[in-house]
């Protein structure tokens, strides 16, 4: 059955994805296919009919686009970097920008309290383990308020969010560790994953059970880690300079840099990071699919040739744990760029080659899994059950499920059974896998496992 807005919507999302648009001129397009289409209907034609008219005298977006891009060359740089016109919009971009400068500059002091009160320095071999399980603690509730003012949530949801975050503060911290200490590695490694699942809560607002919500909490993941990336560098080379330049006045500033500017610094990147993604997610969607689709073949490829290789020498890495680790991680990252392709695709369009592509490479990863699968499971006969081994059995048989899920679903669209957004909302669903399992690792493995 035709639906006008979701079309709409499909034909907006194009737009965001193809065109060198701002969002105000989406916005603009999108009224005149509205005014257009009710003109049509008015005049006695059905919906559907209106619709591809309209599309049609608005002529091919690829042209709008180009014809658009040159009058308005510096319209990028623009939305990057000036405020709305609009005055509501531009009290709502400076109140973010100060919300920005408060929280990092609480969320670093935070991270001063334990040095300066308990002398619990950054550097002090004995803080190590605090700071390690921690870390996530002294940013995330920060990046959660960010969102929980800018989607004016209630009383209800701040008070859960936070309570989630001050019960695993408390938790974390009142678990001893005894030595070799591999329960509060594993904690110190999934907490920040738990929590910024909640942080996605707080992202999403009041459609988190929403599969739409949760696609576009995937989205903003794969973005951020983009954006930060940059953000990051940028900061990096910031103490490089002033290192260098202060040195040639002979000025040791490296003490201010370990001390503030990596506290401080970092604290900043993190939150400057999901703000321009939040603000100007609209720029960021034109070139972050645009890089996720450079890089899936490339994967694709190398992982590919692995396999090959693997299977000529008849090596294997996977009986060494620290190799199970790194394709672990490998894993994950080959499955967050699949998701990122997933999210940034227009639910409606035809199928195309960079889907195929796509289960190619789920398809691929799910080989190494199996592989290094059966890996776990000889080592875990062989050796005994430790907290290491059942948390990489765990994660793979985690990922297992979520790239068979994904390559199934997959095998279903291409067959007609069911469209797109039925594999969007399957992934989007599972995200509550990882959630439980992440909680299981940070919080349930160290009583399991005597703290050790």
């Amino acid at each position: 059955m035709f639906d006008l807005e979701i079309q709409i919507h499909s034909w907006s999302d194009h737009l965001r994805a193809h065109g060198n648009f701002t969002e105000a001129d989406i916005h603009e397009l999108e009224s005149h296919l509205r005014d257009e289409i009710e003109d049509l209907v008015a005049a006695g034609l059905t919906p559907d009919e209106s619709f591809l008219i309209s599309v049609k005298r608005l002529g091919n977006l690829d042209a709008v686009s180009h014809e658009f891009a040159k009058v308005n060359t510096e319209s990028l740089w623009r939305h990057l970097l000036v405020e709305p016109t609009d005055s509501v919009a531009k009290k709502g971009n400076r109140r973010d920008i100060a919300l920005v400068v408060v929280f990092a500059l609480l969320a670093g002091t935070l991270f001063k309290i334990p040095e300066i009160f308990f002398g619990l320095g950054l550097n002090d071999q004995n803080a190590e383990s605090f700071y390690f399980k921690n870390l996530s603690l002294f940013i995330l509730p920060f990046i959660a308020a960010f969102f929980l003012i800018k989607r004016k949530s209630d009383w209800r949801t701040w008070l859960t969010i936070l309570g989630i975050f001050a019960l695993s503060a408390l938790i974390i911290n009142i678990y001893p560790s005894f030595s070799p200490h591999n329960t509060q590695i594993l904690s110190g490694l999934h907490l920040p994953l738990f929590l910024w699942l909640i942080v996605g809560v707080a992202y999403i607002g009041r459609d988190w059970l929403d599969s739409k919500g949760r696609m576009n909490f995937i989205r903003f993941t794969g973005e951020a880690a983009i954006y930060g990336v940059l953000v990051l560098a940028g900061v990096i080379v910031l103490g490089l300079f002033t290192q260098v330049i202060f040195a040639a006045i002979e000025i040791d500033v490296s003490r201010f840099l370990e001390d503030y500017l990596i506290v401080y610094g970092g604290s900043a990147a993190a939150l400057i990071t999901v703000y321009l993604v939040e603000a100007k997610k609209s720029v960021v969607e034109n070139f972050a699919p645009v890089l996720a689709k450079i890089f899936s073949p490339l994967f694709l490829a190398v992982m590919a040739a692995f396999l090959t290789v693997m299977l000529i020498t008849g090596k294997s890495p996977f009986m060494e744990r620290d190799f199970l680790i790194g394709f672990d991680l490998m894993l994950a990252l080959v499955l967050g760029l699949v998701l990122y392709v997933i999210s940034s695709r227009n639910d409606h369009q035809p199928a195309n080659w960079f889907d195929y592509l796509n289960l190619a490479l789920i398809m691929t990863a799910l080989v190494i899994d199996g592989v290094a699968l059966s890996a776990i499971l000889f080592r875990l006969s062989t050796f005994g059950i430790t907290p290491n081994k059942l948390a990489a059995l765990g994660e793979n048989l985690v990922l297992l499920g979520n790239l068979g899920g994904l390559a199934w679903m997959y095998l279903g669209y291409f067959k007609g059974k069911y469209d797109f957004i039925k594999l969007e909302k399957w992934q989007t669903s599972y995200l509550s896998v990882y959630f439980v399992w992440t909680a299981i690792v940070a919080f349930i493995f160290p009583i399991m496992f005597g703290f050790y």
